[in-house]
């Protein structure tokens, strides 16, 4: 449970208000958000397709730092990249889906995610991109609401 401390949230938030820490207003608007998505994708995801370790009563809990650090952080580096870099909206989107899903397929291969019920990394990728395309489509409609 440390690892998933220390490597789900307290690396991924210092980085994250690390690089941030100039556009405090993107941490404000996309962080609670996904927070929102990666629970709520978690809490199916643990009832039907995949557990992960260590093992817990409430399977959940052993995803909790992961679920407020580093899937809402890289939501907010994501939008981030769009938003302030400049960086194309799809290209930003594939990256940051990418790279979750490498991470995940790595703690797969060591052993720390048991998929089951016929999940795969494919609908792993696609658990990511999804979120992430629901956060660039929230970010379009902030700039409506202003």
């Amino acid at each position: 449970m440390l690892g998933n401390i220390l490597l789900g949230m307290v690396i991924p938030i210092l980085v994250g208000v690390w690089i941030l820490r100039r556009n405090f207003k993107i941490l404000v608007l996309y962080y609670p958000l996904g927070v929102a998505i990666s629970s709520c994708i978690n809490n199916i995801g643990f009832n039907f397709f995949w557990n992960i370790l260590p093992n817990t009563h409430n399977q959940s809990f052993a995803s909790l730092p992961m679920n407020i650090g580093i899937y809402p952080i890289s939501g907010c580096l994501m939008i981030y990249a769009i938003l302030v870099k400049g960086a194309k909206p799809w290209l930003a989107i594939l990256v940051a889906s990418l790279s979750l899903t490498l991470i995940e397929w790595l703690a797969k291969t060591m052993g720390h995610v048991i998929y089951f019920n016929g999940w795969n990394i494919l609908w792993t990728f696609l658990s990511y991109l999804l979120p992430f395309v629901l956060a660039y489509g929230y970010s379009r409609l902030l700039r409506y609401i202003k």
